[in-house]
């Protein structure tokens, strides 16, 4: 009967400490798709001071396309940053991009970004790392290729 008794209070334990868990989970994947949110705000507005919001500047940015030669470029996060320049892409309305994230666990969070430019096509991603309870991109890998232009 003791054996029963620990049992039930067990399961009880764990039914109470499950939602718990679920919601830490999801306020972890709110924040990211926060920072996510404002990563795209970013792109849209070529604002610098969202780009290193979000970015940490001792992160790796690195990718390859054949549009831009035949090595890997790589830069760091504050470098990476620097390349927003207040000044959106003459052909931003143009531009579209998605995100799906892909897994958040722990303190670790995974995102996957479709970017479908004009002439232009690429996948990205991002990891972003929690640090004192905050959310920050700590890569990014990216691979594009070109796209017809329509007319």
């Amino acid at each position: 009967m003791e054996t029963s008794i620990r049992s039930l209070v067990i399961a009880g334990a764990l039914f109470v400490l499950a939602p718990t868990v679920a919601i830490a989970q999801g306020g972890d994947r709110e924040a990211v798709d926060r920072v996510m949110q404002t990563f795209m705000r970013a792109y849209i507005t070529a604002d610098n001071a969202m780009a290193k919001e979000v970015f940490r500047k001792d992160g790796v940015m690195i990718g390859y396309s054949p549009a831009r030669g035949s090595e890997l470029l790589m830069r760091t996060g504050e470098q990476f940053a620097e390349g927003f320049n207040g000044k959106p892409a003459a052909d931003e309305a143009l531009r579209k991009r998605r995100y799906e994230i892909i897994d958040v666990a722990e303190n670790f969070a995974a995102v996957k970004v479709m970017l479908d430019y004009p002439g232009w096509r690429g996948i990205d991603y991002v990891v972003l790392l929690k640090t004192d309870d905050t959310w920050k991109i700590i890569s990014k890998s990216w691979t594009g290729t070109l796209t017809p232009k329509e007319s």
